[in-house]
This record gives C-alpha cells, structure tokens and sequence, in this order.
C-alpha cells in the first residue's frame, strides 16, 4: 500500500514538472500572435458554434485544431467600445467611449471622447517593445473619419503598419464613392478606392504578406475583417448559389459574404502552415458583438445571422448580444479538438493572457486576467466578475424587438448573471447553467443574491463614473409598449393602455411612460419632431408630454383645438390649430434648432412661433396621454387623454 501510494505521489509530481516546464516552454517561446476579431458575427454563424444552414469549413477546421470556449464574453454589444476593451484590457468606459464613435457633434451628445486616447495602454505597445513586428489590418473604429481629423494614427498604439476602413486614419480602403471623397478631405493617409466585396481580400492580402515578411522574428497582427456587418454586398452572382437555402436575398447576401470571409480566413491559417508556423503561432477568433437587429428588418423577415440558444442580438446586454463564439490555437501547445464550456473569459482577458503566452508583465490596473490556462485546456472558474455598461446616456441603438432590449448594466460571476437599470428597475437574476436562453427571473427566488450582485455593480459604477442609484429598490420587469424614435424602438412602461406600438388605446385613465435616464437629449438647439394620427372621444387631453414649465415640451389637445407648447426658462410659448378637430386627424409637431416651433394638422400648417432653444434637459420621464408631473402646456396634469393614439413616432438627433 505503501508502495503504491509512493508511486501516485512520483507521478503526480512528475506530471506536475511536465506542466511546469511545458508552461514555461510555451512562454519562451515568444509565439507569434495573430487575433482576427470579425464584425457582427453571432455565436451560431460558424457551423462549428451550431450555424444550421451552412458550412464554415475553415472557420470549422481551426476549431478542430485547438480549443472552443462556449463562455467568451465581449465587453460591449457594440463596436468601437467592444474593439476599446480587447486593445487595451480595460473597461472601455475608462476611456470615456460607450458606444459606437461617430461625428463629434454625436459623440459630444452622448459625453464620449472622440478617440481612443494614445496614452491607453495596448498589447501592441507591449509586444513592440518586446520586439515583435505589428500590424493591424481591417476595421478599426477607434477614432478618425466623419469628420474627426485629429486623431492619432493605429502607429500611436503600437502597430507597425495598418491598413483601416473609413471609421480611421491612416491608410484606408473605402468603399463608397461619396465616402471616398469625405477620406480624401480628412487627409492623414492614403485612401484606396475598392468594392465593398474586395475589402475582405485585400485585408487578407495585406495580412498574409506581413507574416511571409516576418516569418523570421515574432510577430503579432490582427486581421478586423468589416463584414459580416450589414450591408452585405458580395461579389455579384455569388449569392445565387444560396436561392435553395433562403428566399430571402438580403440573407443570401449575407451567406455569401460568410462564405467569403471564412475563405479569406482559411488563406491565412494555410499561409501559416505552409510557413511551418503553426507551433510557434497563437491563433485567436471571435467577434465583436452579435449580429444587427436593426427593427426595420422584422417587416420583411428576421435579420441575418444566428445567435443560437440565446437571447438578444447586437446592442442587447443578453447573450445574444455579449457572448461570441471563441477559438484558440497553437499547434502542439494548446490540445487539439476540444471544448471549454464552464471557464468564463473576457476580452479584456485577451490582452493580459497574450502577454503571458509572450513573457511580459502586465500593468496592475488592467481589468482583464491572465487566462491563458484555459487556452491550454485547464478549466477554471475566473476569479473577478465581469461587469457591463450599455444604454443611455451614452449610447441609443437599441435591439429590433422589445424582448431583445436589455436594463443598462450587467454582472456575470460564476453560473449567475444580474441585470438592472440605473433606477432599479427591470431586475432580472440568471442561472445561466440551468436557463442559458435567460427565460427564468430568480430575482422573487434569490432576492439576497439580486441583490449582493447590485451591490458590486454600484461599486463598478462607480469607480468607471457611471450614474447608479445604489439605494433604489430593485424591482422586476414590468409591461411596456414599444414606441418608435429615431428608427429605435423605445419600451414605454405600460399604466393600462390597450394595443400595440402600431395603435395605442387610452380609456382617459391609461398611460405610458419612458425613464428620465432613457430620455433622449433635447437641451442646447437639438430639433425634435413628433407624428402621428389620433381618433379622440373627448375634447381635451395630452398626447406627448416631457418636462416641465421650466423646461419641456407637450402635444396635446385643449377644448378640440390640438396644441404644441414648448417651454424655456419658464416661459411657455403655445401654438395650436385655428379649427377645433371633429374626428379622425394626423399631425405634426417640430422644434427645430433654431428654437422655431410647427404644428401641422392633416399636412397643412395651422400654427408656428419662435419659442427659443431649450437650455436644461427636462428632469422627468416622458409620457404618453397624460402629463402626470408639472405641466407643460396650459392645462392642469394629469389631463388624460380618452381615445387612440396611431402609429406615434418622434424623431431626434443623432447621437442623443
């Protein structure tokens, strides 16, 4: 007995050296390290991660050869922030970029920096220093392009060379015409005209011809392909082939460029091997976020691409919108065909765990962990949670079905997820293992945990400057109308009203109201504009209704005549129709950025007025057929309206 257990404990320690010494093998190596971070792509669209109607063979083959992790989360559910966090290993927020980077007017609107500052720190500047070649070829949306001139060049963040699309400086590949044109004028770069099509292939072109150049030394390159994000446009005729698959072009579009990128991937890993590369190179794949749901969509069919089992899509805090398909290899390092589906990771992991697979330290205030035992096989629980922000202030974009659209902060630790707005309210607590599609509310269940989870979102918040209301009671979700804005939809809570987005009906006690933190910005000339159609049963009563007599605006209807008041300073300018109205009527009110007001009856103009530019926001929520707070029109609240209210959209600018 003895003897035997001798010989457990030698074998033990033998295994225990070889893991040692196989561990610091792979970390003198110096591998090389090549990331391709794809555009939109679900968790379902390579046919390893369950796509069901076509196949990914090289996408497949490369997770044949290492390592999947079903639990990889990106950091945001949208691009440019997504891309901030995999750069750098820390929370994009840090850096003041929430959402997606566009015009500075729209960055301005939603407190975000116009690029990513070239003081953030980057797994580039770290393997540069280190000696490795860079590069990046592909998407970069971290700053340039619209009409930001001024921000530094991917050289500032440690690449060698890159090759970037119109959302960057540098040198770019634009394929638009007019967009061409706006490249030329921002300068910073060489602009190369292509078809849409040809962008993926020439960024593979460039890709493959820095790794022949430096085959001799290490070399780390990332490789952001733009598709599969819409619009798909593939080489013309190639979508024919899918006519037996779907009879929906725009998804046959959309498999063709699938196709065409998984080819263009394939060229990259053969370019390895053929190199004989393979054992000294770290292949990493994901995506930046889930594929687009914009709402318009859903009147012709679903949207392209396949989430799988989860819920939501890009720009939603649930998995559909978060966790991306992963695959890592490294020939003869990492272990060959297998799948990892307990071991949470990030991508704000990824920049830590390169470093240790390259042998340099790492800053201690990145957010992200070393991970790189789970790429070699070594299941293990992540030993921080991970901690999401979405929604407003800072970002608008919302998912194109109610039922996608998530609160704005999210926690994953261990097998439970939390979710919860600013306010409280939507509570929603996840046992992923047992409910990964997120159907089953623990939060009446588990009230303790909800809550411990919201207690550590509050200290997250914080330390990143996010508003978080740690004392708000935490309440579960509640019934709620989506209403149009802005092509968005935006989920009103429901206080009785019958119908749908289409119609709304109010029995003159009913009504709806949108969170003052989901409120789009309306202060310092941002114009609005509200439309619609109502069929009223009584004289009075308010349609549309944000803020207050300091400062808001209301459509509403005053002894048959319909009315628009806006207010600035407390001073309250109406304007409304001459001809009180008799029955069914469509309308138009607008507040431009001159602070001129409109109200249209019917398509003609009854009434307009100089009321100036709003200066503060309006402090409460927006609400539709009542005005249950101050009172923005000459009426007393909550003056509720009685009767139907048909296809209400308002529009306001980008960016708020």
């Amino acid at each position: 007995m003895k003897l035997y257990a001798l010989t457990i404990l030698s074998l033990v320690a033998i295994s225990m050296d070889l893991e040692s010494a196989s561990a610091e093998e792979s970390k003198g190596e110096k591998p090389n390290i090549v990331v391709i971070f794809i555009d939109d792509m679900g968790f379902a669209d390579p046919s390893c991660f369950g796509n069901p109607l076509i196949k990914t063979p090289h996408i497949d083959k490369l997770a044949a050869e290492g390592i999947k992790l079903t639990n990889f989360y990106v950091n945001s559910p949208i691009c440019s922030a997504s891309r901030v966090a995999l750069t750098t290993g820390q929370y994009q927020g840090r850096w003041k970029i929430h959402s997606f980077l566009n015009t500075r007017a729209g960055n301005a609107n939603r407190g975000m920096a116009d690029y990513l500052d070239a003081s953030a720190p980057t797994t580039a500047k770290k393997l540069k220093a280190d000696g490795y070649a860079t590069a990046h070829f592909g998407k970069w949306h971290m700053g340039g392009g619209r009409d930001v001139d001024d921000a530094p060049l991917p050289q500032a963040y440690g690449f060698d060379e890159s090759l970037v699309s119109f959302e960057g400086l540098g040198d770019r590949i634009i394929s638009n015409p007019k967009g061409v044109e706006r490249a030329r004028a921002l300068g910073n770069g060489k602009v190369i005209p292509c078809q849409r099509w040809e962008r993926m292939q020439i960024q593979t072109d460039r890709t493959i011809d820095f790794i022949r150049r430096h085959r001799e030394k290490p070399f780390y390159v990332r490789l952001f392909p733009n598709d599969v994000h819409d619009a798909h446009v593939p080489r013309p005729g190639s979508a024919d082939k899918f006519k037996s698959v779907s009879d929906d072009p725009y998804v046959r579009d959309f498999f063709a460029v699938l196709e065409e990128m998984d080819k263009q991937i394939g060229r990259v890993i053969s370019t390895i091997d053929e190199l004989n590369l393979g054992k000294k190179t770290l292949i990493l794949f994901t995506s930046d976020n889930g594929p687009t749901d914009w709402p318009k969509k859903y009147k012709t069919g679903p949207p392209a691409g396949f989430t799988g089992p989860y819920r939501g899509r890009k720009w939603s805090l649930f998995e559909g919108g978060i966790r991306m398909p992963f695959i890592a290899r490294w020939t003869g390092t990492i272990p060959a065909g297998i799948e990892d589906t307990t071991s949470v990771m990030s991508a704000i992991d990824v920049s830590p765990t390169i470093c240790r697979f390259a042998g340099i330290s790492v800053e201690d205030q990145l957010d992200g962990v070393d991970r790189s035992d789970v790429l070699l096989g070594k299941a293990s629980r992540r030993t921080k949670p991970v901690f999401w922000q979405y929604g407003h202030p800072h970002a608008i974009l919302k998912g194109g079905k109610p039922e996608h659209q998530s609160p704005t902060f999210a926690m994953r630790d261990g097998r439970f997820k939390f979710m919860v707005n600013p306010d409280g309210s939507e509570a929603q607590l996840y046992d992923l293992a047992a409910d990964e599609g997120e159907s089953a509310n623990l939060l009446s269940k588990q009230p303790e945990r909800a809550a411990a989870m919201a207690d550590r979102i509050s200290v997250w918040a914080d330390d990143l400057e996010f508003a978080f209301d740690s004392e708000a009671p935490l309440t579960a979700p509640v019934p709620t109308i989506a209403i149009l804005a802005s092509n968005q939809l935006l989920r009103f809570v429901n206080h009785g009203v019958r119908g749908d987005t289409g119609s709304l009906k109010l029995d003159g006690k009913s009504w709806l109201h949108l969170p003052a933190f989901r409120a789009p910005k309306v202060a310092g000339g941002r114009s609005l504009q509200i439309k619609g159609a109502i069929r009223p049963d009584s004289p009075s009563g308010v349609i549309l209704a944000h803020g207050g007599d300091r400062a808001g605006y209301s459509v509403y209807l005053d002894k048959g005549h319909l009315c628009f008041a806006a207010c600035v300073n407390k001073q309250r300018t109406v304007i409304r129709s001459s001809d009180p109205i008799t029955g069914p009527a469509s309308f138009e009110a607008k507040w431009n950025a001159n602070g001129e007001v409109y109200l249209k009856v019917n398509g003609k103009l009854v009434d307009k007025a100089n009321a100036g530019v709003i200066q503060k926001e309006p402090g409460d929520s927006i609400q539709i057929g009542a005005d249950m707070v101050q009172p923005v029109g000459d009426y007393k609240t909550p003056n509720h309206f009685h009767g139907s209210i048909e296809n209400l959209t308002f529009t306001y600018p980008n960016g708020t």
